[in-house]
């Protein structure tokens, strides 16, 4: 089984994926996969409440995979070894929390992902360098290169792309700052020479089946084995309850 969803901004949005709002879980096991499209937030501090929700991650059924966005603390990441996993480079943060790094090609039950995090924050004006913001947020020379590369490998034919930030002509729908335009072009030029089943990205804080080809995710789970859109059970709960989300919406 694999599930794709948006930001988890751990501890903000990690909700979604406790039993009550995923049980779909209670049937899966660790060679079951969740995928993150960036913005984990699962690397941030060393604080206690990271460490707990590491723990918490650690002893779900399924493993966590992940692409980084741009709220992620890529020194701390910048520690974990980098090994090979299911044909691409990745980093170990547990036995079941994997880091799906930029520019790769993986193979997962069958089927063929390529991965590529990074986006710019909006928001960096009001974050401290080296405490809550990372210039590394942005893809470098190299792993544009390495995405390419990548891509080339496989002829540019591939099953899903996972991103955070999403091609020019889609991301321009909700907004884009000159400083993200590069990445942006970058994968227009994928999105334009690639051929793919379905491309999934978060970063903008809603959920969205675009069209046929993209998807954006937030709250909600897309299930990928039957290709449909789980429900709204993130938003459905807090209506209930009255609770409102802690996180607000937009791009960040």
């Amino acid at each position: 089984m694999i599930y794709i969803t948006g930001d988890t901004h751990i501890p903000i949005d990690i909700e979604k994926l406790n039993e009550r709002l995923f049980p779909e879980q209670l049937s899966m096991t660790r060679n079951d996969y969740v995928i993150v499209c960036g913005d984990f937030g699962g690397v941030w501090d060393n604080s206690e409440r990271h460490a707990h929700w590491l723990r918490w991650l650690s002893e779900r059924n399924f493993t966590i995979l992940f692409a980084d966005g741009n709220h992620e603390n890529f020194d701390m990441l910048a520690e974990y070894e980098v090994t090979e996993w299911n044909g691409g480079k990745v980093q170990f943060i547990a036995p079941n929390i994997i880091h799906l790094m930029r520019g790769q090609v993986y193979v997962i039950e069958g089927k063929c992902f390529f991965v590529m995090g990074g986006a710019y924050s909006k928001d960096k004006a009001f974050r401290t360098p080296g405490e809550s913001w990372w210039p590394q947020e942005m893809p470098d020379e190299a792993e544009y290169k390495e995405g390419l590369k990548s891509l080339s490998e496989v002829g540019y034919d591939v099953d899903y792309i996972i991103t955070h930030t999403a091609p020019t002509r889609i991301i321009s729908r909700f907004y884009m700052k000159e400083e993200e335009k590069p990445l942006n072009e970058y994968l227009q030029y994928i999105a334009d020479t690639t051929k793919f089943r379905r491309w999934f990205f978060g970063h903008v804080h809603c959920d969205m089946e675009i069209n046929e080809k993209y998807t954006v995710l937030y709250d909600r789970i897309y299930d990928l084995d039957n290709d449909v859109l789980l429900e709204d059970r993130c938003r459905n709960y807090e209506a209930a309850n009255h609770t409102p989300k802690a996180a607000a919406a937009g791009i960040d």
